[in-house]
């Protein structure tokens, strides 16, 4: 499903009309969220896409490595990346995949991620990314993201057995922070917000919605186009049509997490932690 998942993106974002609210508006949100979060990072891995605003908040100009799985999404973000000015923090990009990530272990002091988690969880390597983002932490790095949760577009999902055309069905926050668990991170604090999205037309939301990722990637057990049909369909069915408009919930999840440090014994060894399991 990864390769649907790369398609669908590339596709969506090679359009002249690709749809970047959303993006935007969450990685504002998830800006906010280091605001209360003290940290100098030298190296920053920001994954995902959106208008993020890492080079502003830390002054010491951490190099920042733009990180995406779509090349489609990675040339727009060069693109608005591409005058460096020498005051400003350096920023290079780079094409690859959250569960093997091209980064030596523990060589960065933060992960921020955008909207990229649902796909990972959509293609079923959700743990598998998880695990290789704590892999290139440093110890006492911070990995911050944002996600989507299960409450998003339920007015659609009615709807979503229509022909050719089935929702994703995305984590718990409650879920996505026992992920962070398992994968050996400390200290999870995950948090919510509803966003509610007005649009003109069925169309334009369906625009949005392959773009963020909730339509389901695999092949539909009825396949076929998704016509002027469904969309009418869908203007009728949705719960929250007014006025001719269309209405889409967005459950936002938030968190963040620590990769622990390193703890040192009092003769200055390496203290390593070991579970056993009860038989």
């Amino acid at each position: 499903m990864k390769g649907r998942a790369r398609t669908a993106i590339n596709h969506c974002f090679s359009r002249s009309d690709y749809q970047t609210f959303l993006y935007d508006e969450v990685a504002k949100r998830l800006d906010a969220r280091l605001e209360n979060l003290r940290l100098d990072p030298k190296v920053i891995l920001a994954s995902g896409f959106g208008s993020h605003g890492l080079k502003k908040r830390f002054p010491s100009k951490p190099e920042i490595i733009g990180f995406d799985f779509a090349h489609a999404r990675l040339a727009i973000r060069r693109s608005k990346s591409r005058f460096n000015l020498p005051w400003m923090a350096k920023q290079v990009n780079v094409c690859g995949d959250l569960n093997a990530l091209p980064f030596a272990s523990a060589s960065v002091d933060m992960v921020y991620s955008n909207l990229d988690l649902p796909f990972f969880s959509e293609c079923k390597e959700l743990t598998h990314a998880l695990t290789e983002v704590h892999r290139i932490l440093k110890p006492g790095g911070l990995f911050i993201f944002s996600s989507l949760g299960p409450d998003t577009l339920k007015e659609l999902r009615r709807a979503e057995t229509q022909r050719g055309f089935r929702l994703c069905e995305h984590l718990d926050m409650h879920d996505l922070g026992d992920q962070m668990m398992a994968a050996s991170f400390s200290d999870p604090v995950v948090d919510m917000e509803v966003l509610t999205l007005t649009y003109a037309d069925a169309s334009s939301m369906m625009k949005d919605i392959r773009a963020h990722g909730s339509i389901a990637l695999e092949a539909p057990a009825n396949p076929g186009l998704l016509g002027l049909g469904a969309f009418r369909s869908l203007a009728e069915r949705s719960s929250a049509a007014e006025s001719g408009r269309l209405n889409a919930t967005c459950e936002l999840v938030f968190g963040h997490a620590w990769r622990a440090p390193t703890r040192i014994s009092p003769k200055g060894q390496k203290v390593i932690n070991i579970k056993m399991s009860q038989s």
